[in-house]
């Protein structure tokens, strides 16, 4: 795999003029922004535009806190300062432990990697970050006390997932509906083995996302989840494939989620490294995905720093590397929705997310160089800082990078103001009164 980086590399590069073209049409735009006076006299002024956040969504896991001890701000601020938003689990088994009885209140029984639901909303209102619950759904964690048969469970679950919408439906960004449902490990999935041997998993997705779609409003994304298979190859054809079905059937499914994990260093990164089910691979499912015209995101990412005859320096160069590329190409996909790095520090991963050292921070809060990479795309080079002034008719226009903008306003004569601005898609022009 070592000697196939330069070939990877080769890939990136002949893929490259297409992003840069791809990321200036998909994740900027022009704005305009109008000056006026209370009498609506145009105002002339010279305005710096900086971006304080992307439209973008930037993320992690926040699994651990409130847990992290003597750890605790300087790992809340490792979140905040690289990212925009975060995502804890809403596992039915954790979240309702027994019958009506819910985690969601700060105060409630604490759990290892499964905040308190309010924690996590409460950090993310804070700190302004959009916050995603996942996943509602998931056969592997479903309660013990919920019996076999599935019409009990359909039940069960639409009480859960409405005492959930009750209290934050509007307030959460986002939730993964269902999770891994083409993952289908049957041996793994102990009493509901019946379910998806009864129902077949599309049928199943397909009630899901039509049930939770009509228990929340529109304010909240209700999205689906995937295992690292549905990039490539047959997999991502069936993944494809099954999301066109419910769309076409008027399922509501508000955005697609890929997972894109490679827990055990080289026998998991090789078929990627090496070509197969590489860069030029994952661009094309991307691209067909977004032919569909629904919304997608990167939700769990994991590339390790244990290698094989690599010393641990080295092999965090190569995390950082990688990285770079795929932030780089996932960034630049059109309706591409959000990037989502999975465990932040090492030490606290699950299972073999931790042996394989995937994280950005390591145990004493170090900033590796993915940490570092990723803050020199995100804070810096896609960052729009400019400044300009308004002509004779009180406007100005620039091109930038969608999010929001801290605006200071110096008019002639008075003293300067700070407004904030929000530039999207959808809001391309302002004007303000002075």
């Amino acid at each position: 795999m070592y000697k196939a980086i330069g070939n990877y590399r080769k890939t990136f590069d002949g893929l490259s003029s297409e992003i840069r073209a791809n990321t200036e049409q998909y994740r900027k735009g022009d704005f305009t922004l109008r000056l006026l006076s209370p009498d609506g006299t145009p105002v002339r002024a010279s305005v710096r535009a900086v971006q304080k956040s992307h439209d973008f969504n930037f993320g992690t896991n926040v699994l651990m806190l409130g847990s992290m001890g003597d750890q605790e701000q300087a790992y809340r601020d490792a979140v905040t300062d690289l990212f925009n938003f975060v995502t804890t689990t809403f596992c039915w088994n954790c979240m309702e432990t027994e019958p009506g009885k819910f985690r969601f209140a700060e105060g409630s029984e604490e759990m290892y990697r499964r905040p308190p639901a309010d924690r996590v909303l409460t950090f993310a209102k804070e700190n302004n970050l959009r916050a995603k619950g996942q996943p509602l759904f998931c056969a592997r964690w479903c309660p013990e006390w919920v019996p076999h048969d599935t019409d009990t469970l359909k039940n069960l679950w639409t009480k859960f997932v409405t005492a959930v919408a009750e209290r934050y439906d509007g307030e959460y960004y986002t939730f993964d509906v269902v999770n891994e449902s083409y993952q289908r490990h049957f041996e793994d999935m102990g009493v509901f083995k019946n379910l998806w041997i009864s129902e077949s998993a599309t049928s199943f997705v397909k009630w899901l996302l039509k049930r939770a779609g009509e228990i929340f409003s529109r304010d909240c994304i209700m999205a689906r989840n995937e295992t690292t298979h549905v990039n490539f190859g047959p997999h991502a054809d069936y993944y494809y494939e099954e999301n066109r079905q419910l769309l076409e059937e008027g399922v509501r499914l508000d955005s697609i989620g890929f997972q894109v994990h490679f827990f055990n260093g080289a026998s998991c990164l090789e078929k990627h490294i090496s070509g197969e089910a590489g860069l030029e691979s994952i661009y094309k499912t991307y691209h067909r995905m977004a032919t569909l015209g629904v919304p997608m995101s990167i939700t769990e990412i994991t590339v390790p720093t244990v290698f094989e005859g690599m010393s641990l320096p080295e092999g965090e160069e190569l995390q950082a590397e990688i990285l770079e590329y795929l932030y780089r190409l996932w960034f630049s996909i059109p309706h591409m929705s959000g990037i989502t790095y999975w465990n932040l520090k090492d030490g606290d991963a699950w299972k073999s997310e931790g042996s394989c050292r995937g994280c950005l921070i390591d145990e004493n809060l170090r900033r590796k160089p993915s940490y570092l990479a990723l803050e020199r795309l995100i804070r810096q080079e896609w960052n729009t800082n400019i400044t300009t002034r308004t002509d004779d008719a009180g406007a100005l226009s620039f091109r930038g990078f969608y999010g929001n903008y801290e605006l200071t306003i110096e008019a002639e004569g008075q003293a300067p103001v700070t407004r904030t601005a929000s530039f999207t898609q959808k809001t391309d022009s302002l004007t303000l009164i002075l």
